[in-house]
């Protein structure tokens, strides 16, 4: 094994991690509205990048949905902006019970 595949390794893993951690997040304060900054604030450890990154995978997987705030419409998580709202779907609530899988999300 080469650098490079190390180094893909451990991005790939920390990818995977992050997502775990943006959903399980998300799991644990729903029920309330999960503003995009509430999130920002609970995990300060993740770089914006990284954060970013996460919200793109995992609303194109399905697994999260986000809302404007105010008009209580669909967003899309690259146009985010503080009064964005996210919430899990049902296919993100499956994620997190153990019903389905994903090795892009680690739980």
């Amino acid at each position: 094994m080469d650098k490079a595949e190390l180094t893909r390794r451990i991005e790939a893993g920390a990818f995977a991690e992050n997502n775990g951690r943006v959903l399980r997040t998300v799991n644990i304060l729903q029920g309330n509205d999960i503003r995009l900054h509430s999130l920002r604030y609970a995990l300060a450890d993740l770089s914006p990048g990284a954060l970013r990154e996460s919200l793109f995978y995992l609303q194109d997987a399905g697994y999260l949905r986000a809302e404007d705030g105010a008009a209580h419409r669909r967003a899309d998580v690259s146009q985010a902006d503080e009064t964005t709202v996210l919430r899990l779907t049902a296919k993100g609530m499956q994620l997190l019970k153990g019903y389905a899988g994903d090795p892009a999300v680690h739980i």
